[in-house]
C-alpha cells in the first residue's frame, strides 16, 4: 500500500514551489520544497528576469531515472536566521556535473560548480560554500547531469560549521575503514605467503576489492590522483561477490558440509563476471546489474554460513554475523537502488561501507577461529605423533638393546670355542715332534680361525657403530709409536708373501698427538691389512703428514700404498659401502665380509675426519685417511703402565673361574708357562669358596658360568662375599676373562668391580703385561709376594724373549755379548722358511732406516731422527741380540730430547751393532736350503 501511494505521489504534477524557509540552524533538504525538470540541454539564465520563460520551456520530472541524464531543480529560499554561511551540498550518489545559479533580490547571480569532475572545497564531499543574507529571499536554480545515478540524489543546504564537522567526521570514518580494509588485506596476504591457505588468499581479495570499490565511490581516487575514469566505478562491485564466493566456499568447506550449497554457489562466480562488462558497454546499466549480482550473492553466501554453523563447523559464526551486519545496510539501501523506496538515510553509501568494513573485521576473526582449530588440531597431532614417536624410538631403542645382547651372547658362544680352537692350534705349533707337513695343515687352521674371528669382530663393530653405541675417546698417545706398532702387527704377513712392508713419516709429523688410538690403530690395521692380502708381489707402504689444521691442531694424513691389481673406477664409488667388495670373485679368492672399509668410513667420520681411495688397474691402490687431531703431550710416567723388570722375580698365586674345558687348558698353561700358580674353578660361586679358604695374588674371572656369573661373582667378592663364604681379601685384582668383546660388556665388568678386561681368544702379550701391572700394584700397596724361585729365574731370560720385553742390563748399561750368531728370534705359528723371508726383510729394511736417521740428524731435525730410531728399534726387537735394541732406545731418547750432538757421537757405534747384526743373519740366510733361496729370488 504505502509503495502504491508513493507511486501516484510521484506521477502528480509539479506544484509550483512557494520559498522554502531557513528558520534553524539544521540542514535543509530542498527536496521537500523544490521542482524537478528535466533537462533537454538548456543553459543557466544570465539574470532572475529570464528563469520564468526557463521553468515554462522544461518538462517536470516525478523523480531522477537511475540510469543517467541531466535534471533541472529550482527552489526558492528565504533565510529566517541570524546565519550568513551556508554550504549547498549534493549527496547520497556520485554525480557527474554540478552547475548551481543563486538569484539575490538585487539582481545579482552567484554561479558555482561542482560534481564527481570539478574541483570543490571539502575532501570526499560536493558541497559548496555560499553565503545567505539573513532576512532575504533568494531564487535556486541547479542543473546537475550523470551517466548513472547509485541512489536518488539530494542537495541539501547545510550550516557552514556543521557541514564542516559533517565532514571531518564522515571522512575519518571514510578513510578509517578503507585503511582498516585495506591493513586487513595485506595481513591476509602475508599469511598466505607463509602458509599458502587459499582462504586467506581470498579473503585478502575480497576485503581489498571492497576497500577499492568504495574508495572509488566516495572520490578518493579523484581526490587524491585526479582520477576520473568511471567506468571503472562498478568492476570491483562486479568482483565482490566472486572474491568472496571463493572465499565462503573455501572457508566453510562447503564442498564438504553442503555439496548442494556449494554447487548452486557458482552462480556467484559465473553471473558477476557475466555482467562485468556491462561497466564499458551498458555503463547506465551497471549499477543495476551489479546490485541485482549483489542481492543474488548476499543471502546465498549468508545462507551457506548458516547450514555449516549448524553442522558444527564453529568459525562459521563469525562468518554468518559478518554477512549480518553487511545485509543490513542492504537492506535500507537496495531497494532505493533500484527506485523501490526512498533512501531512509542520509547517507547510506556510509552506512554501507561501515557494514562492510564490521563483516571484514568479523570475518577476519572467523580466520583467527580456524586459524585457532587448526592449530589445536595440529597441536592434539603434534602431540599424537610425540607418543607415537617416543614409543617407536622407545621400541627401537629396545630392538637395538635385543640386538646388541644377542650379537654379545652370539659373540661368547661363537668365540669360546673359537678361542680353543686358536689356542689349541698355538700350542700344537709349539710341539717340536709334529713333521712339517702336519704342521703346515695346522697353520692353515690357525689362520682360518683368525679370519673367521676378524669376520666377528667386524660384524660387531658395524653393529655397535650402527646402534649409535661406539664412543670416542680423547687421550694423549704417541703417534709415531702407534705406527710403529701397527706396522709390526702385520710385518709377519708381509714377510709371509715376501711383501716390504714400510712406514714414511714426514719431518714435521707430531710424535704426540690426541685423540683416539685405538679406533686409529684399527683403521690402520685394516687399510695395510687389506693391501697386504690383496698384493701379491711388491710393497706395501705407509705414509704419514701434517699439514695445520683448525683450532691449533693438526690433520694428519695416512696414505697406504700397495702395488696390487688395482680397482676398477666403476667400483670406486661403492667401496666403502658395507658389505662391497671390487667383485664377487674377491669374497671367494681372499673371503672377508665386505664391512672392512665400511667399518673405516664409520670410524673416520665419527672422528671428524675423511677417507677416499684411487687406484689404477695393474698399478695398484692409495687408500687416504685424513683426520684432525690436537697436538698432545708426552704421558707421564706410570708405574703401572710400564712395569719393571723385576717384577718377574716374583710367583703369583692365580684363581682362574672358567667353565669350558679347552679354555681352562689355554689359560692354565699360559699362566704356569710365565711361572705362575694357577687354581682353576668352574663358575663363580666356587670362585667364591676358593677364596674364602685360601690366599690369592689374582683373580682371572669368566663372564658367563653356570650357577653364578662373574660380574655377580665380582660384586659378592668387592662386598666380601655372602653369608655361606666370607672373601678374605675383597681388594684383590680382578680380570675379566669373556669371549663378549664389545666396548659396552667392557664397561659393565669394569663398573661392576674388576679391574682389568680381556677378551677372548687370549692375547699372550697383553694376559703377560696384565700380570706385570697385578704385580706392580701389590707392590704398590705393601703387599708381600713370593720371589720365584731358581726354575723361573733361569727361564726369565727365554720368557721376557718370547712377550717382546728386553732382558734385564747389567751394571754397565750395555747388554752382554753372546758368542753365538745373531739371528730372528723364533716366532709361533712360523715355520723356518717364515722366519727366514723375515731375515731378508730385515737385511733390506734395517739399513734404510738407520739412513734415513742419520740425514734427519744431520738435517738437525730431532723428531725425524727419534721417529726412525723408534722404527729401527722395533725391528730390531725381532734379534736374539739386544745390543742393537738397547742402542736405538738411547738414539730415540736423545734425539727426542734434541741431543744431537750425542747422537751423531753414537751413530758409528749403532751402525757398527747393525752391521754385525746384518753380518750374521747373511750368513744364516746363505745357509738357507735351495729351494728357499729361489722362492725368495723370486
Amino acid at each position: 500500500m504505502l509503495l502504491l501511494i508513493w507511486a501516484l505521489l510521484a506521477l502528480a504534477p509539479p506544484l509550483m514551489a512557494a520559498p522554502l524557509p531557513l528558520d534553524g540552524a539544521q540542514r535543509v533538504d530542498l527536496g521537500r520544497n523544490a521542482v524537478l525538470y528535466r533537462s533537454g540541454g538548456e543553459v543557466l539564465p544570465a539574470d532572475a528576469a529570464a528563469l520564468p520563460g526557463l521553468l515554462a520551456q522544461l518538462t517536470p520530472a516525478a523523480r531522477v531515472d537511475l540510469l543517467g541524464g541531466g535534471y533541472w531543480l529550482y527552489a526558492e529560499l528565504r533565510n529566517d536566521t541570524r546565519l550568513a554561511a551556508w554550504v549547498i551540498a549534493p549527496t547520497d550518489t556520485l554525480i557527474d556535473q554540478v552547475d548551481i545559479a543563486v538569484y539575490s533580490p538585487d539582481g545579482e547571480v552567484r554561479r558555482l560548480q561542482t560534481g564527481y569532475r570539478q574541483p570543490h572545497e571539502y575532501m570526499l564531499h560536493y558541497g559548496k560554500d555560499i553565503t545567505l543574507q539573513p532576512g532575504v529571499n533568494y531564487q535556486l536554480l541547479i542543473h546537475f547531469s550523470s551517466p548513472y545515478y547509485a541512489h536518488q540524489p539530494v542537495f541539501a543546504l547545510i550550516p557552514q560549521a556543521q557541514y564542516r564537522r559533517l565532514v571531518a567526521r564522515e571522512n575519518v570514518l571514510v578513510i578509517g575503514s578503507i585503511g582498516a580494509l585495506a591493513a586487513l588485506a595485506l595481513f591476509n596476504f602475508f599469511i598466505y605467503s607463509y602458509t599458502r591457505d587459499r582462504s586467506s588468499l581470498y579473503y585478502a581479495l575480497y576485503v581489498l576489492c571492497y576497500a577499492v570499490a568504495w574508495g572509488i565511490s566516495f572520490g578518493l581516487a579523484a581526490d587524491l590522483a585526479d582520477w576520473h575514469e568511471l567506468h571503472w566505478h562498478y568492476v570491483p562491485f562486479f568482483l565482490l561477490p566472486v572474491f568472496s564466493t571463493l572465499f565462503y566456499t573455501n572457508f566453510l568447506r562447503l564442498s564438504t558440509h553442503a555439496p548442494r550449497l556449494y554447487a548452486l554457489s557458482r552462480i556467484n562466480l559465473v553471473l558477476p563476471l557475466v555482467l562485468l562488462p556491462s561497466c564499458f558497454f551498458l555503463l547506465g546499466y551497471a549499477h543495476t546489474l551489479a546490485t541485482i549480482a549483489i542481492a543474488l550473492w548476499m543471502p546465498l553466501a549468508l545462507l551457506s554460513g548458516i547450514v555449516v554453523w549448524r553442522g558444527g563447523y564453529q568459525p562459521a559464526r563469525y562468518f554468518v554475523l559478518g554477512f549480518c551486519a553487511l545485509m543490513l545496510p542492504g537492506f535500507v539501501i537496495l531497494p532505493a537502488n533500484v527506485g523501490l523506496i526512498p533512501a531512509l538515510v542520509d547517507n547510506s553509501q556510509l552506512l554501507t561501507l561501515l557494514g562492510g568494513t564490521l563483516d571484514g573485521i568479523l570475518l577476519a576473526f572467523a580466520l583467527a577461529d580456524r586459524i585457532r582449530l587448526l592449530r589445536d588440531h595440529l597441536e592434539q597431532r603434534v602431540q599424537e605423533r610425540t607418543v607415537e614417536l617416543t614409543q617407536a624410538k622407545e621400541h627401537a631403542e629396545v630392538v637395538s638393546r635385543h640386538r646388541i645382547d644377542f650379537l654379545s651372547a652370539m659373540s661368547h658362544d661363537i668365540r669360546t670355542p673359537l678361542a680353543g680352537v686358536i689356542g689349541m692350534l698355538k700350542f700344537a705349533l709349539r710341539d717340536q715332534a709334529i713333521g712339517s707337513r702336519t704342521g703346515e695343515y695346522l697353520r692353515i687352521g690357525l689362520q682360518n680361525s683368525e679370519a673367521l674371528l676378524a669376520i666377528l669382530n667386524d660384524i660387531l663393530d658395524f653393529s655397535k657403530i650402527d646402534a649409535g653405541r661406539l664412543l670416542i675417546e680423547s687421550v694423549d698417545f704417541d703417534l709415531v709409536a702407534l705406527i710403529d706398532d701397527a706396522v709390526g702387527i702385520l710385518q709377519a704377513q708381509a714377510d709371509a708373501k715376501s711383501l716390504l712392508l714400510r712406514y714414511e713419516l714426514a719431518l714435521d709429523l707430531p710424535r704426540y698427538v690426541r685423540g683416539d688410538p685405538t679406533r686409529l690403530r684399527q683403521i690402520l690395521l685394516k687399510l695395510l691389512g687389506n693391501a697386504i692380502k690383496f698384493t701379491d708381489r711388491g710393497e706395501v707402504k705407509l705414509a704419514a703428514t701434517a699439514a695445520p689444521g683448525g683450532g691449533g691442531g693438526v690433520a694428519i694424513r695416512f696414505d697406504v700404498s700397495d702395488t696390487g691389481p688395482g680397482i676398477a673406477a666403476a667400483t670406486l664409488p661403492r667401496l666403502f659401502q658395507k658389505f662391497e667388495q671390487a667383485d664377487h670373485s674377491t669374497t671367494r679368492r681372499y673371503g672377508g665380509t665386505g664391512l672392512g672399509l665400511a667399518i673405516c668410513k664409520e670410524l673416520v667420520e665419527l672422528m671428524g675426519g675423511a677417507i677416499g681411495a684411487e687406484s689404477r688397474i695393474g698399478v695398484g691402490s692409495v687408500f687416504s685417511v685424513t683426520l684432525p687431531l690436537a697436538l698432545g703431550a708426552a704421558p707421564a710416567p706410570d708405574a703401572l703402565a710400564a712395569p719393571r723388570r723385576d717384577r718377574h722375580r716374583y710367583r703369583l698365586r692365580v684363581l682362574c673361574a672358567e667353565d669350558v674345558r679347552t679354555n681352562q687348558i689355554i689359560v692354565g698353561t699360559l699362566i704356569e708357562n710365565m711361572g705362575h700358580d694357577i687354581h682353576i674353578v668352574e663358575n663363580g660361586l666356587q670362585a667364591l669358596h676358593a677364596l674364602s679358604t685360601a690366599a690369592y695374588d689374582l683373580v682371572l674371572m669368566d663372564g658367563r658360568m653356570p650357577m653364578m656369573d662373574g660380574e655377580q661373582a665380582a660384586r659378592l667378592i668387592r662386598n666380601g662375599g655372602n653369608e655361606d663364604y666370607r672373601v678374605l681379601d675383597p681388594a684383590i685384582p680382578i680380570i675379566a676373562l669373556t669371549a663378549n668383546a664389545s666396548d659396552h660388556d667392557r664397561a659393565r665388568y669394569l663398573a661392576g668391580g674388576m679391574d682389568g678386561f680381556l677378551s677372548k681368544p687370549v692375547d699372550e702379550r697383553k694376559l703377560y703385561d696384565q700380570i706385570e701391572k697385578t704385580i706392580a700394584q701389590h707392590l704398590s700397596r705393601g703387599h708381600p709376594l713370593r720371589p720365584a724361585d731358581a726354575h723361573a729365574d733361569a727361564d726369565e731370560t727365554a720368557l721376557s724373549a718370547q712377550f717382546g720385553v728386553a732382558a734385564p742390563l747389567p751394571a754397565s748399561g750395555r747388554p752382554p755379548q753372546t758368542p753365538s750368531a745373531i739371528h730372528i728370534m723364533p716366532l709361533a705359528g712360523l715355520s723356518h722358511k717364515h722366519m727366514q723371508r723375515i731375515t731378508l726383510a730385515f737385511l733390506d729394511e734395517a739399513p734404510r732406516r738407520l739412513a734415513l736417521a742419520r740425514d734427519a740428524v744431520q738435517a738437525g731435525n730431532p723428531g725425524a731422527a727419534s721417529a726412525a730410531f723408534h722404527a729401527l728399534k722395533g725391528s730390531a726387537g725381532y734379534l736374539s741380540s739386544s745390543r742393537l735394541h738397547t742402542l736405538c732406545h738411547e738414539m730415540e731418547a736423545l734425539s727426542a730430547a734434541g741431543d744431537l750432538d750425542v747422537v751423531i757421537a753414537g751413530l758409528p757405534e749403532v751402525a757398527a751393532a747393525l752391521d754385525q747384526a746384518c753380518a750374521d743373519l747373511r750368513a744364516v740366510a746363505a745357509g738357507a736350503p735351495a729351494d728357499d733361496a729361489l722362492a725368495e729370488l723370486r
